[in-house]
């Protein structure tokens, strides 16, 4: 689709709505500008962008960080607990050690 395609597409959602006409996935008549653009954007093809992965050597330090506070805390652990729930136990940890801490 090109860019003037994807402008057209738009364009006419966006006339949609102005009319009173435009559905969301419910079936309901959208009432916000701002949804009516979100629809019409997510239609053209021009949502958001996924944000970029963590680098490695940040990825990497967050999780060596993670483990080591996992294992000072949480001597007590059963064997069977997955490795995902650690991990979020631990993190969790974190956010409670470091609420009302401004960044």
């Amino acid at each position: 689709m090109t860019k003037k395609e994807k402008q057209a597409k738009i364009r006419l959602v966006m006339k949609e709505f102005k009319a009173g006409k435009l559905k969301s996935s419910s079936g309901e008549a959208v009432k916000s500008p701002a949804q009516a653009l979100a629809i019409a954007l997510s239609e053209a093809g021009m949502s958001r962008q996924p944000k970029k992965d963590m680098g490695d050597e940040y990825y990497m330090a967050f999780m060596k960080e993670i483990g080591g506070e996992e294992e000072e805390e949480n001597e007590e652990e059963t064997m069977d607990e997955s490795t995902g729930e650690k991990r979020c136990k631990a993190y969790l940890a974190t956010v409670r050690k470091n609420k009302g801490k401004k960044p």
